[in-house]
């Protein structure tokens, strides 16, 4: 009978991987399992999910700039170039 080892957190990223790499399992990737993630999907030439594993990682509206809000701020607001605009 063959024994299973189990290698522990290499074993659970390389299992969050793999569903990664079908499309499912997002909810697995954590701030303790990304940078490991990224470097299977760098290391593989899978660019398109190396990419996602970046978007997820980097920090959004954090910032000096960022309102507590999110950054809407920056999107114009209803009467942007009202004024300008040809009738």
């Amino acid at each position: 009978m063959k024994e299973i080892q189990d290698n522990g957190p290499q074993d659970q990223i390389q299992g969050i991987y793999r569903q990664l790499k079908k499309g499912l399992g997002r909810e697995l990737v954590d701030d303790e399992n990304v940078s490991a993630l990224i470097e299977l999907a760098a290391r593989d030439g899978e660019q398109v999910l190396e990419q996602e594993l970046r978007e997820w990682q980097a920090p959004c509206g954090t910032g000096g700039d960022a309102s507590p809000g999110g950054l809407h701020h920056l999107a114009p607001n209803p009467g942007f170039n009202k004024l300008n605009a040809k009738h």
